[in-house]
């Protein structure tokens, strides 16, 4: 089941329900007017639910959607950074977790903090991607 969310900035979010680990692959939007057609692919990487049983989708195109601007803050296992959305120009905070010194399990139990804690003055978290080297953690950015 899928549900596309338009947004006040020309850009939509598909938010796919229900996925399951056989759900992993590669997905291409298409999206046509009488101008012509565009599209654009992202891969999906469904795990099971960790330790915790919070699931969280893991995607590996980081780059092809944001790009970094400056360094916001640097911590002992994670390095915040402002990112901008290709396309959109939008700016986002995203922290990028070591994956040498922080585990998945660590990472995914700071993920279901931050879902247990949505309220309109806590920045929320926009989506999760993982590298060879870290988790990216994308989040609204803070004004």
């Amino acid at each position: 089941d899928a549900t596309v969310f338009p947004s006040d900035l020309g850009e939509a979010s598909l938010k796919i329900i229900g996925v399951t680990a056989e759900d992993d692959g590669i997905y291409t939007c298409i999206a046509a007017n009488d101008m012509g057609s565009v599209s654009s692919s992202a891969s999906l990487r469904v795990l099971g639910p960790g330790s915790d049983g919070i699931m969280v989708i893991w995607k590996d195109n980081f780059d092809s959607l944001y790009s970094e601007v400056a360094e916001l803050g640097r911590g002992r296992f994670s390095v915040v950074k402002k990112c901008d959305q290709k396309g959109t120009k939008r700016a986002v905070a995203t922290k990028f977790v070591n994956k040498k010194l922080m585990k998945r399990d660590q990472v995914t139990h700071e993920l279901g903090v931050m879902q247990n804690l949505q309220h309109p003055q806590l920045i929320g978290l926009l989506d999760t991607f993982e590298t060879s080297t870290n988790y990216i953690l994308v989040l609204e950015m803070c004004v």
